[in-house]
C-alpha cells in the first residue's frame, strides 16, 4: 500500500517534469530564439543592438584619455558583451541541430515510458537538478545585471547625500562612445533607458544558453541512468527479453546521437567561453581587489563579487554536467558488463555485446571537440585564474 502511494506521488511529480523545457522556452522567446519557434525579426533586433552596443563600447575604450587607469574594469565589461554576441551567433547557426534534439526528447516526458518506480526516480533526480540550476542561475544573473545597470543612479544619490551637491554627472551604466554629447537631462534619461536592452541580452544570451545546455545534458544523464536499470530488468525477464533488449539498444543509439548533436552544437560556443572565463574572472577579481573603499565604490565592489561568483558557478555547472555525463555513460556500460549476458541465448547475447562495444568509450561534453569538461578541469581553470590574478597584481 505504501509503495502504491509513493508511486502515485512520483507520477504526479513526473507530470511537472516538462516544466523545465517550458522555462527554457520562455527565456528564449524573449529574444525570439527558441529552436522550434524562431522569430527572426526579434532575434536580429536584439543581435544588431548587441553588435552596435559592443562596437560603441570598444570605440569608447580606444578614445578614452584615461585608458590605462580604467582599462581592466572596462575590458571585463567588453569581453563579457563580446561573449554574448559569440554565444548568440553560434546558437543561431546550430538552431537546426537543437531543434532535432528537442524533437528527440519529447517522448521522454511521457510517464508510460518508465515501467518501474526506480526508473522514474532516476529520471526525476536529474530533472530536479536542471530545475534547481535555472532557479538559481537566472535570478542571480538578473540581480547582478540590475545592480550594474542601476549603479550610476545609486552613485548619484550617494554623491548628493554626502556632498549636498545637486548637480548631476551624466554617467551611463555601460561606457559607450555615442555620436553626440550628453549635456542635457532628457538626453541622458533617454540614453539611459535605451541601455536597458542589455539586460535581456545578458539573461537570455549569456545565461539562457547555459540553462538550455544544462537541461539537455542532465536529460541525457537521466536517460543513461534509466537505461542502466532497464538492462538489469530485461535480462531477467524471459518473456519480453528480446523486445526489451531491442528497446535498450534503440534508446542507447538515440541518446548517443542526441549527445553528439549537443556536442556539435555547443562545442564552438563553449570554446570561447572556456578560453575567456579565466581572463574575465582575473580582470574582475583584480578590479575588485584594487578599488578604494569609498561609499560610491561599495556598490561597484558588490557587483564585481556577484559577477565573479556567477562566472565560477557557470563554469562549475559546465564541469559538473560533463562529469555526470561521463559517469552515467560509463555506468550504463558497467551495467551491460554486470548483467548475465553470458547466460542468455546467443541471439540476445550478441545484441548486448554489440551494445557493449558502442558503450566502451564514455560520452563527454567538450569545448571545440578537444577540451573535456570535468570536475578536474574545473580546478585547473580556477587555479589558472588565480595564477593570472597573482601575476597581474605583481606586475601592475
Amino acid at each position: 500500500m505504501e509503495r502504491d502511494s509513493s508511486e502515485t506521488t512520483t507520477q504526479v511529480d513526473l507530470s511537472q517534469c516538462v516544466n523545465v523545457i517550458t522555462w527554457n522556452r520562455q527565456i528564449f522567446n524573449i529574444i525570439g530564439l527558441w529552436p522550434t519557434n524562431i522569430d527572426n525579426r526579434l532575434f536580429f533586433f536584439f543581435f544588431a543592438d548587441a553588435i552596435v552596443h559592443c562596437c560603441l563600447e570598444y570605440a569608447e575604450l580606444l578614445e578614452d584619455r584615461h585608458f590605462t587607469e580604467y582599462l581592466i574594469p572596462k575590458l571585463a565589461e567588453k569581453v563579457t558583451l563580446t561573449m554574448i554576441i559569440v554565444k548568440l551567433g553560434m546558437y543561431r547557426l546550430n538552431i537546426k541541430r537543437l531543434c532535432q534534439v528537442i524533437n528527440d526528447i519529447e517522448g521522454d516526458y511521457e510517464i508510460d515510458k518508465y515501467k518501474t518506480l526506480d526508473e522514474r526516480l532516476e529520471f526525476l533526480k536529474y530533472n530536479k537538478m536542471a530545475k534547481r540550476f535555472i532557479k538559481f542561475a537566472v535570478p542571480s544573473i538578473f540581480t547582478t545585471v540590475l545592480i550594474f545597470y542601476l549603479r550610476p543612479l545609486l552613485d548619484q544619490i550617494i554623491s548628493i547625500t554626502e556632498t549636498a551637491n545637486s548637480s548631476m554627472e551624466y554617467v551611463l551604466p555601460y561606457k559607450t562612445r555615442y555620436f553626440f554629447e550628453i549635456t542635457e537631462l532628457h538626453t541622458y534619461v533617454l540614453t539611459y533607458v535605451l541601455q536597458v536592452l542589455t539586460i535581456p541580452l545578458v539573461i537570455c544570451g549569456y545565461t539562457g544558453t547555459d540553462c538550455f545546455l544544462v537541461t539537455l545534458v542532465f536529460h541525457a544523464c537521466g536517460q543513461f541512468s534509466v537505461l542502466a536499470l532497464q538492462v538489469k530488468n530485461v535480462t531477467m525477464d524471459p518473456v519480453g527479453r528480446h523486445h526489451g533488449i531491442e528497446q535498450v539498444i534503440v534508446n542507447h543509439l538515440r541518446i548517443m546521437r542526441m549527445t553528439k548533436k549537443l556536442n556539435k552544437a555547443f562545442a564552438g560556443l563553449l570554446l570561447p567561453q572556456i578560453l575567456s572565463a579565466p581572463i574575465i574572472i582575473c580582470l574582475v577579481g583584480y578590479s575588485a581587489l584594487n578599488m578604494s573603499w569609498s561609499p560610491r565604490q561599495r556598490a561597484e565592489f558588490f557587483t564585481f563579487v556577484l559577477f565573479s561568483l556567477n562566472m565560477l558557478f557557470i563554469l562549475f555547472a559546465y564541469c559538473f554536467i560533463g562529469e555526470c555525463l561521463i559517469m552515467e555513460s560509463t555506468g550504463f556500460c558497467d551495467a551491460l558488463y554486470n548483467s548475465n549476458w553470458y547466460d542468455l541465448p546467443p541471439e540476445h547475447a550478441r545484441l548486448l555485446i554489440i551494445c557493449m562495444c558502442q558503450a566502451q568509450r564514455p560520452l563527454e561534453l567538450t569545448a571545440g571537440q578537444f577540451y573535456v569538461f570535468s570536475l578536474e578541469q574545473y580546478m585547473y581553470v580556477v587555479k589558472t585564474s588565480l595564477a593570472y590574478l597573482s601575476m597581474m597584481r605583481t606586475i601592475l
